[in-house]
C-alpha cells in the first residue's frame, strides 16, 4: 500500500534517560515524541488532500517562501503536478497531530517524474525535486526532528519503487541538500540581451525597489552598456540560408540526438505530448513562441523556444543539428531577436550551463549574438538512486525548459 506506514520513536527523554528506538525504514514514517510534545506524521498525500496542499503553499511561511506572495490555484497545481504526460508526481506531506484536533499540515516536498532520452535513443526515468516548503513555526516546534530529511526519505523510497534512476533539481540552499546526500556540482549562468535600455532599467529596478539609489544607478549603467554591446551584433544581418521557417512546436528528440552525437548526452524527453502540456496547456500568464528551421525534406534542422511574460522574454532552449552551418544558426537567432524586438520586448533573458559541450556551445552562440553574461544563478543538485545509473551531471543537456514554466 503506497500510504502504509512504519512507526518509530525518535530521541525522547524519560526520567532523565535518553531513549532511542530502532532505525526507521525508507517508507512512510510516523514520528512520535514524548508526551509533552505534539506527534508528527510524514507520508505520501492522498488525492483528497490536494486542496490542503494548495492552501498550505499559499499561506505557509517558510525560510525562502513568503506567505501570500505567490498564490497558486487548484487548476495550476493539478497542471503542474498531476496532469503531466509522463507520470503523476510523487508528493509527500508532514502533519502535526494533536489528540482531539484535526491534523495540521506543516511541510511538503515532491518529486516530478519524467523521462530522459540519450543520444543513442535509450530512455531513463528520472525525478525532479520541487515544492520544498516547511512552516517556520514547525521547525521550532519539532527542532529535534529533521522534517526535510524525513520527507526526502519518503520520496526517495517511492522513487526507487517506481524505477527512478536519479533525482535532480535547482536550488539556492546547497547546504540543506548536501545534508540529504545530494551533490551540487555547478551553477547556472545568467545572461541578458537589452533591446530597449529605458524599459529594461524600469523592469530591473521595479523587481527589487527596496535596494536603493546606488543599485538603480548601477543597473542603469549596465543596461546601457548591454544595449550597446547588443546593438553591435544584431545590426549585422546573416544571409538567409533558404531554409523554410515555421512557428510549430514539434517533437525535438530526434533533433537533440543529431545535435548531441557522438557525445553520450541525455535530454529531457520532449515529444509532442510533453511540449503541448508544457507550453500550450500552461495555465500561468506566460506565452511561448517557437522558431523552427526546416530542411528541404521538412526535417527539423533547428528549434528555438522562447517564453514571453509582459515585455520580457526568455530564451528557454535552443537546438541545432550538428551539421548546420554557423551562418545558418546566426540567421535563425537574429530572426528570433528581431521578431521579439518588433513585439516591444525590452530585454531577452537566458539561463545557461557549462557542464558539457552542447551547453557550452549554446552559451557561446548566444554571447556572439549579443547576450551579456551577468553572473551565476542557481545550483544544480543531483543524487543517483541506482547503482547502474549511466547518467551523471556532466552528461545532461540542461535548459530553462526543464524548470516549471510558471514565470
Amino acid at each position: 500500500n503506497m500510504i502504509s506506514r512504519t512507526r518509530r520513536k525518535l530521541t525522547g527523554f524519560r526520567n532523565n534517560r535518553r531513549v532511542i528506538s530502532s532505525p526507521a525504514t525508507c517508507f512512510d514514517i510516523f514520528v512520535s515524541r514524548s508526551v509533552s510534545a505534539m506527534p508528527l506524521e510524514i507520508r505520501l498525500i492522498k488525492d483528497s488532500e490536494y486542496k490542503t496542499v494548495v492552501d498550505f503553499f499559499n499561506n505557509a511561511r517558510g525560510i525562502n517562501h513568503q506567505a501570500g506572495k505567490r498564490q497558486r490555484t487548484h487548476n495550476q497545481f493539478c497542471w503542474e503536478f498531476m496532469n503531466s504526460p509522463d507520470r503523476k508526481t510523487i508528493y509527500a506531506g508532514a502533519w502535526a497531530m494533536e489528540t482531539g484536533q484535526q491534523p495540521v499540515m506543516v511541510g511538503i516536498q515532491c518529486a516530478i517524474l519524467h523521462k530522459m532520452i540519450s543520444a543513442d535513443g535509450d530512455c531513463v526515468l528520472a525525478a525532479k525535486g520541487e515544492d520544498t516548503l516547511i512552516e517556520v513555526s514547525a521547525l521550532l516546534k519539532f527542532k529535534k526532528t529533521d522534517i526535510l530529511k524525513e520527507l526526502f526519505a519518503v520520496l526517495t523510497a517511492e522513487c526507487r519503487k517506481k524505477g527512478v534512476a536519479y533525482l535532480w533539481g535547482f536550488n539556492n540552499i546547497p547546504a540543506s541538500y548536501k545534508r540529504l546526500g545530494l551533490e551540487s556540482p555547478f551553477k547556472s549562468f545568467y545572461a541578458v540581451l537589452v533591446l530597449n535600455p529605458l524599459d529594461a532599467y524600469k523592469h530591473i529596478t521595479s523587481a527589487k525597489p527596496e535596494e536603493g539609489v546606488f543599485r538603480n544607478i548601477k543597473m542603469a549603467i549596465l543596461a546601457g552598456l548591454a544595449y550597446i554591446y547588443t546593438l553591435k551584433r544584431i545590426v549585422v544581418f546573416s544571409k538567409n540560408p533558404r531554409y523554410s521557417m515555421n512557428s510549430g512546436m514539434d517533437d525535438n528528440t530526434d533533433l537533440f540526438r543529431r545535435a548531441a552525437q557522438p557525445q553520450m548526452l541525455f535530454f529531457l524527453h520532449q515529444d509532442h505530448a510533453y511540449l503541448q502540456w508544457r507550453t500550450r496547456k500552461n495555465p500561468y500568464p506566460v506565452t511561448y513562441k517557437s522558431f523552427q528551421l526546416l530542411g528541404r525534406d521538412d526535417k527539423l534542422q533547428a528549434q528555438v523556444i522562447c517564453s514571453v511574460n509582459s515585455n520580457v522574454a526568455f530564451i528557454e532552449q535552443t537546438l541545432f543539428d550538428k551539421k548546420l552551418k554557423k551562418s545558418h544558426i546566426n540567421f535563425l537567432l537574429k530572426t528570433v531577436i528581431r521578431s521579439l524586438k518588433n513585439e516591444n520586448i525590452c530585454m531577452v533573458r537566458y539561463t545557461g550551463f557549462n557542464n558539457n559541450i552542447l551547453n557550452r556551445r549554446e552559451m557561446k552562440l548566444l554571447q556572439n549574438t549579443g547576450f551579456v553574461f551577468t553572473g551565476k544563478g542557481e545550483w544544480f543538485t543531483y543524487k543517483k538512486l541506482t547503482d547502474n545509473c549511466v547518467i551523471n551531471p556532466e552528461n545532461i543537456y540542461l535548459s530553462r525548459l526543464y524548470k516549471q514554466g510558471i514565470n
